[in-house]
């Protein structure tokens, strides 16, 4: 009994670890405004569709099936090309969200990028660690008894996720930037960015620790949340007034 116990407290931090912040930021943010639900659904099909054309394309395409160094640049791709359709989208209906949202100020399109970016991140993390926290939950243990398997294996793939998901959300806020300003480089970034972070996750295999992808992939965190931030007009005297403010 007290296995089971154990088993289950720890399935249930798993999910608090990779669901947790993304799940709080979409109660806070997002949940209020039944318009912004609307468009993170939306965002989560963008990506569904995304992950329907990469199955497509691996099934067809024999060679992929077993060399995933292939398989992820088309995934990336594809991922970005949803989220650039997925922004032309709203802006043919930008009118429409004008109406509908309560917000009538100049960040509202921001706003939206958040959004969306929050509905690519909430269903990637349930599509990356669904089937892996269902396992987590018993009977038996995955990767404990085989010789090279990480006995971190739950745990680390929960922060990766996590990390996955942030960067979503923060690569919804600069795409949409981008594509709105028509800033090339910034896209040819993001894009970048994503595949980079895609491709580290290979090299697990090789170096025989997540430790390497985990810095990197927080660290990149760290960077685009600043950026994304700066996008949002997030400045240093800002910060400043609202930590006087709160104190």
């Amino acid at each position: 009994i007290c296995s089971k116990i154990m088993t289950l407290l720890a399935t249930f931090a798993y999910g608090f670890i990779v669901f947790g912040p993304i799940g709080a930021l979409f109660c806070t943010t997002v949940a209020p405004h039944p318009y912004e639900i609307i468009v993170s659904i939306a965002g989560s099909f963008f990506w569904l569709l995304s992950l329907f054309c990469s199955s497509v394309i691996w099934a067809v395409v024999t060679p992929l099936w077993a060399t995933p160094a292939f398989t992820l640049p088309f995934s990336v791709l594809l991922q970005e090309f949803f989220r650039f359709l997925f922004f032309k989208l709203l802006q043919r209906a930008d009118h429409l969200l004008a109406i509908l949202s309560d917000d009538k100020t100049v960040r509202r399109k921001i706003k939206v990028s958040y959004v969306g970016g929050m509905g690519f991140a909430l269903i990637a993390g349930v599509v990356y660690y669904g089937n892996v926290l269902s396992e987590a939950g018993g009977p038996g243990v995955v990767g404990l008894n085989y010789p090279g398997d990480s006995t971190l294996f739950f745990l680390t793939s929960a922060f990766a996720t996590n990390a996955m998901m942030a960067l979503h959300v923060c690569w919804g806020v600069m795409v949409f930037h981008a594509l709105d300003t028509k800033n090339w480089a910034e896209l040819f970034v993001t894009i970048f960015l994503h595949m980079t972070v895609a491709l580290l996750s290979l090299m697990n295999r090789y170096v025989g620790t997540t430790v390497p992808y985990l810095l990197i992939s927080y660290a990149v965190v760290v960077g685009c949340l600043v950026y994304s931030l700066f996008i949002a007009g997030m400045r240093p005297h800002t910060l400043k007034y609202l930590f006087v403010k709160s104190s």
